[in-house]
């Protein structure tokens, strides 16, 4: 344990709340923080389901699609314009996705200005290299709130909700919930992306389900053997010329 008397001069030196970033910064470092926590599994791992969901659904609503199309390319326009739509909204799902699991989705850094002040308790520990285990987080005057795990202020309800998630082990803001398949926070920066990813889903079936119902009745038409008119010419022509030399005998 530290000395008393040591204990009491970093108390005196302890920077006040009001205090000017640059004074907590030499006063403690943010590199001298303590790590980040580790991230549990589910970080690393549910992200494989989502992917594979994706890429799932996006090759049978493809495939359904350029399926119905007749061979060598031909079709009407409405078949057309339904193969380039439903790569295209294969296409922006893919980019959802990718946005997702690499994408900003206001996660809070450590910074000056998240970072400090440091809480006086917390601040205490540190100094004295104490365990912060049992320490709950505190809030701020201004209705901030200081993570004890992150090590940094998440804003209050009005400048949207801060929340640290168990399963990424990192605080964000606007926090929505955390998907369990793509193992990701939603929040408000990345809400707009999940939604649209969503939409391509319903707008793929939609593609093929209309794609599939205008190539029906040209397979039903097509069903049928064609045989060429000029199959019953010399039939036809057999008997009408054949009917005025009746007459004459």
């Amino acid at each position: 344990h530290e000395d008393p008397l040591a204990a009491a001069e970093h108390l005196q030196c302890l920077p006040g709340p009001s205090a000017p970033d640059d004074e907590w910064e030499r006063f403690m470092p943010i590199r001298d923080l303590p790590p980040l926590p580790a991230r549990r599994c589910g970080y690393y791992v549910e992200p494989l389901t989502g992917v594979f969901v994706v890429t799932l659904i996006s090759a049978m609503l493809v495939g359904l699609t350029v399926s119905v199309m007749p061979s060598g390319g031909s079709g009407d326009d409405a078949l057309r314009i339904s193969r380039i739509l439903v790569w295209v909204w294969a296409i922006i799902a893919g980019h959802c996705v990718l946005y997702l699991l690499f994408g900003p989705n206001g996660e809070i850094r450590r910074s000056k200005q998240t970072c400090y002040p440091i809480p006086d308790e917390v601040a205490r520990r540190l100094r004295k290299d104490e365990s912060l285990l049992g320490l709950r987080n505190i809030t701020g005057a201004d209705g901030k709130s200081f993570c004890v795990r992150c090590f940094v202020w998440r804003p209050g309800t009005s400048e949207g909700s801060g929340h640290h998630c168990d399963t990424c082990q990192r605080c964000v803001t606007g926090f929505d919930h955390h998907c369990g398949v793509f193992g990701r926070c939603i929040t408000n920066g990345n809400m707009p992306c999940f939604y649209t990813m969503i939409a391509m889903f319903f707008a793929g079936a939609v593609t093929a389900g209309f794609a599939s119902s205008m190539a029906a009745p040209t397979r039903s038409a097509g069903s049928y053997d064609y045989v060429p008119t000029s199959s019953f010419a010399p039939t036809t022509t057999d008997h009408v010329t054949s009917a005025p030399a009746q007459f004459l005998m």
